[in-house]
């Protein structure tokens, strides 16, 4: 995903090779030059295309955003997800209510 555009407004769908067929939740890592986490995307049922998933973007927060090298340390073990984890397993809580105590910077 690319954060920096899906805060400007300019990425409003996500497209992926398989997702869940189901609404969503993501905490997004931006792998980019920030390698960071800081922003929740409430995502659409996603729709069939020919090579994927076009999954709509219907919400955001921003957040205030914690490096790579910030979630090792907390969480020793931690590594940046190749194209997502799910965090509603009882072994990510940890993480997940991590995420959820981080300061709101902006919602759209």
């Amino acid at each position: 995903m690319y954060a920096k555009k899906i805060i400007g407004g300019e990425q409003t769908v996500e497209h992926r090779k398989r997702f869940l067929h189901t609404s969503s939740q993501a905490i997004v890592y931006s792998s980019g030059i920030d390698k960071s986490v800081g922003l929740f995307l409430k995502l659409g049922i996603p729709v069939e295309v020919e090579d994927g998933y076009e999954i709509p973007i219907i919400s955001l927060t921003e957040f205030t955003s914690t490096s790579l090298d910030t979630l090792q340390q907390k969480f020793p073990g931690f590594k940046a997800p190749r194209s997502y984890i799910y965090l509603d397993r009882p072994d990510k809580k940890p993480l997940l209510d991590y995420f959820l105590r981080q300061a709101v910077k902006k919602e759209i």
